[in-house]
């Protein structure tokens, strides 16, 4: 790879990726666009050049303010003529009315000092936040506005974005979230992310229908209500979601964020003692915690059958690791609250090792060091060499083309990763795959994989932490159907078990291989840690606790 002082990106890059984002976006979803979404496109594409380069910086930054004095684009020549194209392609607009909240956000502290420091009690002790609250108590919007208006010196002014929901829309439509915008677009020029190259047409587009896309829209406005909502404590502003949310989506991707969303508002419902339509929210929601938390509320309502009955069902068909490790807690208290015989909850008991060693600022690189009289090997891997093996074995069945698992050219994994519908939309595939692993040379074959994709982003292949040579002494060390059986782990619940490996690798030709879970002075295992360390028992993994207490405590 370039190295990043060697990379020269074209002065108007930003430009050329809004633009490779539109065409994109309206290639596919041209269909499904409202008029005005349409207008935009085409007045963007008529607009000079200079006018569409200052809009996309714009679009770029935060809000839709911004000081015309403060622009500074030596690429787009002359500033005021760029501006006078985008307002007359409607990119662009003077704001000679803001609203006063958002100027005297934009006014710097010193400032509103100078402007309204003789007309108010404000004070330069006083933080921005309290001089703003200050002048918002002590001047009405004409007033601010007004003094705005007299200082203000010939250039200065404020620029308003138009388009904004549109925008917004546009970049949903592209990267299928809310969270990624344009920056992924100079991550990749510059090289720093290197993608897979997976198909994108029109047949592989997210949404089928505009009433989806309103609905992922209206979940993200109710998400940000909610949001807003327990920031002020203002519990009616939470229960007006109820309704809403109460509706069934229109398509599972939207259930489950619709799930994820009425499990955040039960969960404050419960804060807020609002215990019934806390239960309506959960009874609704196909996600975890939905069912724990009804089984807790039941039993605080000592309504300990339905609990139990419900405890039963998770049993029987555990939608992931936590509900397991719920149920197998759960069920000894239920059937004793209500008389019944069950085997008392089997404490945990793992093989362990106490050690007492002199305090380090590491605890984990110290018992490595400690570890590596006794082994061959001892690396600090946590997570790394599981997950990494776990991705490079199943690499082509993750990156398969699914249709909706990839939307955009920068994901790193497919949107259904961490859900149940990943394993079974490509069940024969993986199976096939796991089929051939039991039979071939499994280190080869990983090791092939980490040459041939190497660098390419994933969620499950840590890079700059797997190295080549950690990962063939692993694959030399541990047994192939150890290997497998952890990969089915991952796979039964990709979201919880790609967390809570052991701290250390221990390897040797000869001897095999331990993972090691460090635990210092005062810490303890924590639940997904020791649902591994349960599995690792279980199977006869090698596995182990390393206690930690300093001789000089």
């Amino acid at each position: 790879m370039m190295p990043l002082s060697e990379v020269e990106l074209d002065p108007l890059y930003y430009l050329h990726n809004f633009e490779q984002l539109c065409a994109t976006v309206y290639r596919q979803y041209q269909d499904l666009l409202q008029p005005a979404e349409l207008e935009f496109y085409r007045r963007f594409e008529v607009a000079e050049q200079s006018a569409r380069g200052l809009f996309v910086r714009l679009v770029s930054r935060r809000g839709e303010l911004f000081r015309r004095e403060q622009l500074d684009y030596p690429e787009l020549g002359v500033l005021d003529d760029a501006i006078d194209a985008g307002a007359a392609a409607a990119l662009l607009a003077t704001e000679e009315n803001p609203d006063p909240e958002a100027l005297l956000t934009l006014l710097r502290k010193d400032e509103l000092l100078a402007l309204f420091g003789e007309r108010t009690p404000i004070r330069a002790s006083m933080r921005k936040a309290e001089l703003v609250a200050c002048l918002q108590e002590s001047l009405d919007a004409d007033e601010l506005l007004a003094i705005w208006r007299a200082a203000r010196e010939t250039g200065a002014g404020l620029l308003r974005v138009e388009h904004g929901p549109v925008i917004e829309l546009l970049q949903l439509l592209f990267f299928g979230n809310r969270r990624q915008s344009l920056t992924e677009f100079v991550l990749s020029d510059l090289g720093i992310a290197r993608h897979v190259a997976y198909s994108l047409d029109r047949q592989e587009r997210l949404f089928d229908c505009r009433e989806q896309i309103d609905e992922y829209l209206l979940l993200g406005a109710l998400g940000d209500k909610f949001y807003e909502a327990v920031e002020e404590d203002d519990s009616s502003a939470v229960s007006a979601l109820v309704e809403p949310l109460l509706a069934p989506g229109c398509a599972p991707l939207l259930e489950r964020r619709r799930d994820r969303l009425r499990n955040r508002v039960a969960r404050q419902l419960e804060r807020y003692s609002e215990l019934p339509p806390a239960l309506a929210l959960y009874a609704c929601s196909q996600r975890h915690p939905a069912r724990e938390r009804r089984v807790r509320i039941h039993t605080a309502l000592q309504d300990f059958q339905t609990a139990l009955d419900l405890c039963e069902e998770i049993k029987a068909a555990p939608w992931c690791e936590a509900e397991i490790d719920f149920v197998r807690r759960q069920l000894p208290a239920l059937h004793k609250k209500l008389g019944q015989e069950y085997p008392a909850l089997a404490r945990d008991s793992f093989a362990e090792e106490r050690l007492q060693l002199p305090a380090a600022a590491s605890v984990e690189r110290l018992v490595a060091e400690h570890y590596a009289e006794r082994w061959q090997q001892v690396h600090f891997v946590e997570n790394v060499v599981i997950n990494g093996s776990f991705g490079l074995a199943l690499w082509e069945q993750i990156f398969a083309p699914v249709p909706g698992a990839f939307v955009n050219p920068f994901q790193s994994a497919p949107l259904d990763m961490y859900t149940g519908e990943f394993y079974t939309a490509r069940r024969d595939a993986i199976e096939q795959r796991l089929a051939e692993l039991a039979q071939s040379d499994l280190r080869a074959q990983l090791l092939a994989a980490y040459d041939h994709c190497e660098g390419l982003a994933s969620h499950w292949v840590n890079w700059r932490y797997l190295s080549r040579e950690v990962l063939a002494a692993a694959l030399e060390c541990i047994p192939r159907e150890h290997w497998l059986l952890i990969w089915r782990r991952i796979l039964f619940d990709p979201e919880a078990n790609r967390s809570g490996c052991p701290d250390l690798l221990a390897l040797d030709p000869e001897r095999g291989y331990c993972l090691i879970e460090v635990k210092g002075p005062g810490d303890q295992l924590q639940l997904n840690q020791r649902r591994w360390l349960r599995f690792f028992q279980d199977n006869e993994i090698p596995a182990q606790v390393a206690w930690v207490k300093w001789t000089d405590a």
